[in-house]
């Protein structure tokens, strides 16, 4: 029930928001929809993963996060209209601007450092890994007392200050923002080792749950990438939004799948689809950005300036090979990817499969109706 609170509240709170920017901008944009709606899916997920799991942390980690972007969008804008829009006329907008700047450090950390150590089960692989939690959730700490304190402003919004910003250490807030950041990573990388590690002991059924959250998370390092490129090749950052959006519905979409979901669907056909056409848009747009340069020179050459038909032809030539770049590409990642039967579990009734599933049902990771019909499938009754 706590759950669908958190979420009936994010929804109040991001309503809100979009009103307030609709009034002060004259219009929200897409992305800003798109953002919106894949912070739901976190808190729906939550939520779900909470109703049939009351004790998975992951659930109850998506169902913060969603809650704490709420309140972010919320102050910050309430901030806006409080001391830009209509100074006077709200009260606390000094309070809420201090809570706009910081809230956004954990909702972050709380998926970006934790879930990489804690899924499927909502537990560390082993024991050994205790001490990445540890210096995960003092990062977390630190990071966000500092950003507290930190001296900053508003993007666009030059004068909302923090309105505790210590100005006079500026230099050192900023040495330890890019050390922070540098720890970040490193606890980010650490997960990733502990992902890694829990593959090598899990049965066919962990394995594909690990699959779904590597194909997200690839989406995730796909923008970053993407966003790289774009610097050099402009027509890609329309593709970069895209695929940001994509990956910020795919990160929640894909664990609650996995966790959700008894027989999970083949994700090795989703990979398999997904690489054919990100080396395709990768394909099509080195041959766009060439195919315009080298149409341009050739209308400059004989006319003594450029035309649009150079566009006109690129697009001509576009449309003549996608068919076959894509069928090569296809031919290709098949090849590497071969799509079959996901192999099941073969049940035992082995004194040892009991154990593990009791270990389940202890952890809350499997609910007491699952465990009993889990029970009689092994026992044969």
């Amino acid at each position: 029930m706590l759950a669908w609170a958190c979420l009936a509240i994010y929804a109040v709170f991001t309503v809100v928001s979009l009103v307030l920017e609709f009034r002060f901008v004259g219009r929200v944009t897409l992305l800003d929809i798109w953002v919106v709606i894949a912070l739901a899916a976190s808190g729906v997920v939550g939520a779900l993963i909470v109703s049939r799991h009351p004790r998975h942390p992951i659930g109850w980690m998506f169902s913060a996060t969603a809650l704490l972007f709420g309140a972010q969008f919320f102050t910050r804008e309430y901030a806006i209209q409080a001391l830009v829009v209509a100074p006077g006329t709200l009260p606390f907008g000094q309070a809420m601007a201090w809570f706009g700047f910081w809230l956004e450090v954990p909702a972050v950390a709380v998926v970006a450092l934790f879930l990489p150590l804690l899924f499927p089960d909502g537990h560390l692989p082993s024991p050994r890994w205790q001490p990445a939690a540890i210096v995960a959730g003092a990062g977390v700490g630190v990071a966000a007392v500092v950003t507290m304190v930190a001296p900053q402003t508003y993007v666009d919004y030059p004068s909302i200050r923090n309105p505790i910003g210590l100005d006079q250490y500026r230099d050192f807030f900023d040495a330890i923002a890019v050390v922070m950041q540098a720890i970040l990573l490193l606890i980010v990388a650490v997960g990733a080792l502990a992902l890694f590690s829990r593959v090598r002991g899990a049965d066919a059924d962990e394995r594909q749950q690990i699959k779904w959250f590597a194909f997200a998370g690839s989406l995730i390092v796909a923008t970053f990438v993407i966003d790289l490129a774009a610097r050099f090749i402009p027509p890609l950052a329309a593709v970069n939004d895209l695929v940001a959006g994509l990956a910020l519905t795919a990160l929640p979409t894909a664990v609650g799948i996995a966790i959700l979901r008894n027989r999970l669907y083949d994700i090795d056909l989703i990979i398999n689809r997904t690489l054919v056409y990100v080396l395709l848009t990768a394909v099509l747009a080195g041959v766009y950005t060439a195919s315009v340069a080298l149409f341009q020179r050739m209308f400059v050459a004989m006319t003594g300036q450029g035309s649009d038909i150079a566009i006109v032809m690129t697009l001509f030539v576009l449309a003549t090979v996608f068919t076959p770049v894509k069928n090569t590409l296809q031919e290709r990642v098949d090849r590497r990817i071969k799509p079959g039967a996901r192999p099941t579990a073969k049940h035992s009734t082995s004194i040892d499969d009991l154990l593990m599933l009791s270990e389940l049902h202890s952890r809350g990771v499997l609910t007491d109706e699952e465990f009993a019909a889990k029970k009689r499938q092994l026992l044969g009754i």
